[in-house]
């Protein structure tokens, strides 16, 4: 399955640590849509690349006054790459996509996973409120469109996923964050799908609780930050690490049970440790 990473206007250089963590877990179908002025960046790098301005003419006026707004247009572009991702599946006739942020790393093949309903976009919710779309599995571009057609352009992208889940769409469901035994019914509805996966998904929380949080919003030693908004505190859990030909895996203890953790959401941006 194709991987699509998208990182416009601003270098986040830690894509690079991802990438090389993808590979070492043989995800080589690897595409990211980025500006042209980083195309050197990639050279020597397996990866598909594709130019946003090659798939949208207009992306440079789109961009052209975010440069002095915060960081670089950070919220604007947080959106907009879903209309990136929407372009690009459409006029390449690409289906069946997993979409991860350039700071989650994915510890699993991506092949290996057997997703539970591959005709819905799949997303991870932190809370009844809340979309982090870190992760999300799009099976194709008629489905992004109709979460598109339904963004409100004064929300986030957290803010209108979650629109669009609780409209009650019958195109979008959710991958467990949790396990769905012992849980109430507020965190029934992050962690109804479980039974299908036998591990979990981290939407930010964990890599939060991890690492810490972006040094950008708070320069101090944030490890063992608990996120307000998630619905599971994971402060009350223990987490280790496996290790088995050369790479490490995380894990997280409940019940006395070894759960795996397919993905972090590295907030700290320090995806070294991590890998």
């Amino acid at each position: 399955m194709k991987i699509v990473l998208v990182m416009l206007n601003n270098l986040q250089s830690y894509i690079f640590d991802n990438i090389q963590h993808l590979i070492n877990h043989n995800n080589n179908d690897i595409t990211v849509i980025t500006d042209k002025k980083f195309n050197t960046l990639f050279e020597n790098i397996s990866v598909n690349i594709i130019n946003i301005e090659d798939l949208i003419p207009e992306y440079i006026n789109a961009v052209s006054n975010t440069n002095n707004s915060f960081r670089n247009g950070f919220w604007l572009l947080a959106s907009y790459r879903f209309i990136a991702m929407y372009e690009y599946m459409k006029q390449h006739n690409i289906k069946n996509i997993i979409h991860i942020e350039n700071d989650v790393l994915i510890y699993k093949n991506i092949d290996t996973i057997n997703l539970h309903n591959m005709n819905k976009l799949l997303l991870t919710m932190d809370s009844r409120n809340r979309c982090i779309p870190g992760i999300m599995f799009i099976p194709n571009y008629e489905i992004l469109k109709k979460c598109l057609d339904k963004f409100n352009p004064k929300l986030n992208d957290m803010e209108n996923f979650s629109r669009c889940y609780y409209g009650l769409c019958d195109y979008i469901d959710t991958l467990p964050i949790f396990l769905e035994h012992n849980v109430n019914d507020d965190a029934k509805m992050v962690t109804k799908n479980f039974k299908y996966y036998n591990c979990i998904f981290d939407a930010a929380a964990i890599g939060q609780y991890l690492g810490g949080i972006d040094p950008r919003n708070n320069p101090g030693d944030t490890i063992g930050f608990v996120n307000e908004t998630c619905i599971i505190n994971y402060s009350k859990y223990n987490f280790i690490w496996k290790n088995k030909d050369g790479l490490k895996y995380p894990y997280i203890i409940i019940n006395n049970n070894e759960v795996p953790i397919i993905n972090l959401h590295i907030h700290c941006k320090d995806l070294k440790k991590f890998v």
